[in-house]
């Protein structure tokens, strides 16, 4: 068994610096959380008397709420990515923790459009609420530093494990090509987990309902698919059978034919901005996340041919 903390300098200052920006990023969200749960208390004492609004505008702060939540399970990810990482000495996945981060401000930065540029009828209620928009940017800032100062830490270390990586497997190029490939499959598979979650997350608990056939297919159908197609294509991969992986590859490939639908579904100009709109407070996460599922189902499928 590796072990869980590196022994050089290098590995345990990135370690230091993605369990430092976790910590502060889950203290800024949790926040933020604690913000919104405020705004939810405003809507019985404020303007939304009309009932049907104020259902509304509850249903829309429990949305936001999820986002938050969301974002800090994201870190608790990044810093499993990270350890692991480093004791399996993958360069890949060290790179994919740089990915990852991206992915997350470009969510704090359509939060903040979705607040303060283009805002809903309940993200109205925060238009005047400085702490939430002061903590809204310092996040967007704070991922900008984060994604320099681990820039620069990863290339770094990506010297310092490449050589012990090289090492370990000689100067066999087909050795280390397969190595690659091996690696790369690996972490896209571990990122697809959190992403697909999500989606499912968002899908399931903000948008479906009980009443509504979708609802039931997600969970009877989508779901189980999901996992069948990662623990199917874990296990084709450490057990290298690649008539499965072949198989499990074209199941990915069909799987875009769901994320297209979706995507229409979300960007239909019947219901967009029309009352009773079910994405009216979530639509560019969710577009977001859908992309994202998008890309790395592609870059998944291909991996495993």
């Amino acid at each position: 068994m590796p072990a869980l903390l590196p022994n050089a300098g290098i590995a345990r200052v990135y370690v230091f610096a993605v369990l430092v920006l976790a910590f502060v990023f889950i203290m800024a969200e949790a926040y933020i959380l604690y913000l919104t749960k405020q705004g939810e208390k405003t809507i019985a004492t404020n303007q939304w008397q009309i009932p049907e609004v104020q259902d509304a505008v509850s249903s829309s702060i429990t949305t936001y709420m999820v986002y938050n939540v969301l974002f800090i399970l994201a870190q608790a990810y990044i810093i499993f990515l990270c350890l692991e990482a480093l004791m399996y000495k993958n360069t890949i996945q060290v790179i994919a923790v740089l990915v990852f981060y991206i992915v997350c401000q470009t969510y704090t930065a359509a939060r903040y459009i979705s607040f303060y540029v283009l805002p809903s009828l309940a993200a109205r209620i925060f238009l005047r609420d400085r702490n939430m928009q002061l903590m809204q940017v310092s996040v967007m800032a704070m991922y900008a530093i984060a994604l320099v100062s681990l820039v620069v830490l990863s290339y770094k270390l990506k010297k310092d494990v490449g050589w012990s990586v090289f090492r370990k497997l000689g100067a066999d190029i087909s050795l280390h090509r397969a190595y690659a490939w091996h690696q790369c499959l690996t972490i896209l598979l571990k990122i697809d987990i959190y992403f697909v979650g999500s989606y499912l997350v968002q899908m399931t608990a903000l948008i479906l309902k009980a009443d509504d056939i979708e609802t039931w297919l997600q969970i009877t159908v989508f779901i189980p698919f999901c996992i069948v197609i990662i623990v199917g294509a874990f296990y084709a991969l450490h057990g290298e059978r690649r008539r499965l992986m072949i198989a499990i590859a074209t199941c990915i490939f069909l799987s875009l034919g769901y994320f297209i639908f979706k995507i229409v579904r979300v960007c239909d100009s019947s219901i967009v901005n029309k009352p009773g709109d079910p994405y009216a407070d979530n639509r560019p996460f969710i577009m977001i996340t859908i992309v994202t599922c998008m890309l790395l189902v592609i870059a998944t499928g291909l991996a495993s041919i």
